[in-house]
């Protein structure tokens, strides 16, 4: 199993598939992006609504299956993985306001993933029981777009996040982390 400091080094933001995503032409973010967004994005969000009404029907026979047979259930995870997983809530087509004025600007996406995983991680650190969903942040490519993929886990990981065990990450659509569980030392108390 690879180091922590390989797997960083791996997934370094110079690599260019870690890397920033690249500036897209400002025509074709006013042309055709945005128009895109404002028809099909509602379409998009309808259909994601249907499809999560039908699992919610299918789930009471996923879960007496895995009560069953509790070695099915990283495999029910990996089939919903290969199957949902691959349809974005906001696809990479997809073009906000804020994303048409900063795109580009790179300390604004840094200051956004910093800000995200802040928050992610004092919930995990503060939780109570610890609870499992606590524990996972997704982070779609509109998150760490100027960025990269890479800058996205070096900051993770320097606060207690590692690529997800069972769900892959994607580093030009998404990012899975989990965090592991124990609250980071205090370096201000000392």
């Amino acid at each position: 199993m690879a180091s922590r400091e390989e797997t960083l080094s791996v997934h370094d933001s110079d690599n260019l598939t870690w890397g920033p995503l690249p500036v897209r032409p400002g025509a074709l973010r006013w042309l055709l992006l945005l128009p895109l967004t404002l028809v099909f994005l509602p379409l998009w969000w309808v259909v994601w609504v249907v499809l999560a009404i039908c699992l919610h029907c299918v789930a009471p026979v996923v879960q007496l299956i895995v009560d069953m047979a509790p070695r099915a259930e990283n495999g029910a995870i990996r089939m919903l993985d290969a199957t949902l997983g691959r349809i974005p809530f906001v696809p990479l087509w997809c073009v906000t306001p804020v994303a048409l004025v900063r795109e580009g600007d790179t300390a604004y996406y840094q200051a956004r993933v910093d800000r995200r995983i802040e928050k992610q991680t004092r919930r995990v650190e503060t939780s109570q029981y610890r609870r499992e969903y606590h524990r996972d942040l997704e982070l779609g490519a509109h998150y760490f777009r100027g960025a990269g993929a890479g800058y996205a886990l070096r900051i993770a990981s320097e606060q207690g996040w590692n690529l997800h065990p069972v769900l892959r990450s994607h580093p030009r659509r998404r990012l899975r982390l989990r965090h592991n569980g124990r609250p980071r030392p205090d370096l201000r108390a000392g």
